[in-house]
């Protein structure tokens, strides 16, 4: 189970771009449908990698009216000082 263990965690980035060896996809699936650890594990970058291809499939037109608007937005305050630095920038003492 170690070595298989291993081997899926290794194996996952091409079990993923599917370009494993049939030998491999079945030691793979069979470990993955057995290990509490490395089936979730693959559902997880499943469910990631459909999320990030989701983001890269904007409606037309969206993605350029964002940008307008940051930059318009970033161009009329490009003078105007901070009173106070951002939350993030400030030190707890």
């Amino acid at each position: 189970m170690r070595r298989d263990h291993r081997f899926t965690k290794r194996a996952m980035p091409d079990a993923l771009d599917e370009t494993l060896t049939p030998r491999q996809r079945a030691r793979f699936a069979q470990h993955v449908d057995d290990c509490p650890q490395c089936g979730p594990m693959l559902r997880g970058l499943i469910r990631v990698r459909i999320a990030l291809r989701m983001l890269n499939e904007q409606p037309e037109g969206v993605e350029g009216s964002i940008v307008r608007a940051v930059l318009g937005h970033l161009q009329a305050h490009a003078g105007e000082q901070r009173s106070k630095p951002p939350r993030w920038q400030r030190r707890r003492i």
